[in-house]
């Protein structure tokens, strides 16, 4: 009698998973980053060859264990090249920004958006100069502009990093950006970032109001002594999710600070000379009764030490 050969249903269903991967890429609906990851764990498939007939008829489930082994591996060894590819700091591509600021303008609402990006932002040489900047990063990253007036005199600046959801491995990095306001010229600042530290030295310039999200890395701010504008709301938020925060207030400012730990139990670091430790997890300034200027920020930081610096 002939014996019957069976086919391996597991060699089967990986057949048909790379048929449906390389017809999802030839029409354009796979990203090419997990295509890109695609093809360089395919001669893990030798791995899985060599283990399924190593244990073939001496271990049970040999296949599935075959399996499971080889894509353990496949998974450490991307993790380790994801990894060690995104911390890289990368030059590709460079990106020139510069956007006049016309004169009659009175208020520039800056909305500032960065994936995994480290920031720069500090005050220009003159308000003529309007926003500029450059951005150095990865090939795959774009820096996308948007500049819109109104009738009352404001103008909105909206500046977003775009780039794949899932890069190419040689596309991965981190990039830079540094940004120069104009001085002179009230600005609502609103920044969100990815992964990458942050400083934002804003002595100088006419900042009503601050709000600042940082998703990863050390966050430092330091703040101008410009009183916020009459009937403004004196209160921004500074929030780092995973990394530090360091605020740096002018003497000449008194600060009223609600502090978000989200209970990591890190203290908060301080001059107590300066500031009274309330309940609530609240720092306030000792002479703020008396004093002018007056802030107000909440500053969360569930990862990370807060730190409250005061600068001349």
């Amino acid at each position: 009698m002939t014996p019957v050969r069976r086919t391996s249903l597991l060699w089967g269903a990986i057949a048909l998973l790379a048929a449906a991967a390389a017809l999802a890429n030839a029409m354009g609906v796979l990203p090419a980053g997990s295509w890109d990851l695609i093809v360089r764990a395919a001669p893990a498939l030798l791995i899985l060859a060599g283990l399924s007939q190593l244990l073939r008829g001496r271990v049970p489930a040999s296949g599935l264990i075959s399996l499971i082994v080889t894509l353990a591996g496949v998974a450490g060894v991307a993790f380790t090249a994801f990894s060690g590819r995104a911390a890289q700091q990368r030059t590709d591509r460079e990106i020139a920004i510069a956007q006049p600021i016309d004169p009659a303008i009175t208020r520039l609402v800056l909305d500032l958006s960065t994936r995994r990006t480290g920031v720069d932002l500090a005050p220009g040489a003159a308000r003529a100069d309007g926003v500029t900047g450059v951005f150095r990063g990865s090939s795959a990253s774009e820096i996308l502009t948007d500049y819109q007036t109104a009738a009352d005199g404001a103008a909105t600046l909206t500046i977003r990093e775009r780039g794949p959801v899932f890069p190419r491995l040689e596309e991965l990095g981190r990039g830079t950006l540094e940004l120069r306001l104009p001085p002179g010229l009230p600005i609502d600042l609103r920044f969100s970032g990815g992964e990458g530290d942050a400083a934002l030295s804003l002595d100088g310039l006419d900042l009503q109001p601050l709000n600042a999200d940082l998703a990863s890395g050390a966050l430092a701010v330091t703040l101008p002594d410009t009183a916020p504008p009459p009937g403004a709301a004196p209160t921004g938020t500074l929030t780092a999710r995973d990394g530090g925060l360091t605020i740096f207030i002018p003497t000449s400012v008194a600060a009223r600070l609600e502090l978000n730990r989200s209970g990591s139990g890190i203290d908060p670091q301080y001059d107590p000379t300066r500031y009274n430790y309330l309940v609530g997890d609240v720092l306030e300034a000792r002479a703020i009764d008396s004093a002018a200027p007056v802030i107000r920020y909440v500053l969360t930081a569930p990862r990370g030490q807060i730190r409250v610096e005061t600068r001349p």
